[in-house]
């Protein structure tokens, strides 16, 4: 037998405008015993507008608390499969930086016949390691030209964008050619992403037709060899 004055709370609360499941957790009860109590309790319908939207936010806020947990969930999973590709690899020998910089130009570099010994890539730590790659062959970056690619709607971004690059490369803007711009091919362009969005680098080296050949002799060994 409960307690007559915890069926008087439990009247009063639910009077107030509190829900059956809000009445048990307070009072640490179950449900059932709760909606057995006030059966007779009939509402406003201010009352009712009342539980029904306090239970609307209650499940907002719940569905918030879950997706926050899901999402630094997810965070330490890529955190730890991270940590797990990195130890796979280890310490990286230079012929480790060489192998993996072959790949990387055999996807992004110039591969014609017109003598430009190029790359072409959005992702700044890319370029960066492109760079450091290109140290291996004897590349200094007072060797290299550059040209930004933007999108026509950030079009005045466009020195945020070369400052950023000149600071992420550690160049100088006189090796920077002129901007070219290109029209988006959506109907409703996207400028949220203007945060993030850093164009797209060409990395040219002066006088590499050389450079180039030798580099695509190595690419050309590798895919005999597989």
């Amino acid at each position: 037998m409960y307690d007559i004055q915890i069926k008087k709370r439990a009247v009063s609360l639910r009077k107030n405008g509190k829900s059956i499941y809000e009445i048990a957790e307070i009072l640490d009860l179950g449900p059932t015993t709760i909606s057995y109590w006030c059966k007779d309790i009939r509402l406003s319908d201010l009352l009712i507008r009342k539980i029904s939207n306090d239970g609307k936010k209650k499940a907002h806020a719940g569905m918030l608390v879950y997706t926050e947990k899901q999402r630094l969930e997810r965070l330490k999973r890529q955190a730890l499969e991270r940590e797990a590709g990195r130890k796979l690899l280890g310490r990286l020998s230079q012929r480790d930086l060489m192998v993996a910089g072959l790949g990387l130009y055999w996807g992004e570099g110039y591969k014609g016949n017109n003598g430009e010994f190029g790359f072409t890539n959005s992702n700044p730590n890319i370029i960066k390691f492109y760079l450091s790659w290109l140290v291996l062959f004897g590349v200094s970056k007072k060797d290299l030209i550059f040209r930004l690619t933007i999108n026509g709607i950030f079009k005045n971004q466009e020195a945020r964008l070369k400052r950023f690059w000149l600071t992420k490369l550690r160049v100088k803007e006189s090796q920077f050619t002129k901007t070219t711009l290109i029209r988006t091919i959506l109907k409703k362009a996207d400028t949220s992403k203007k945060n993030t969005y850093k164009g797209i680098l060409r990395v040219k080296v002066k006088r590499g037709n050389a450079l180039k050949n030798r580099i695509l002799g190595t690419l050309e060994h590798i895919s005999a060899c597989v």
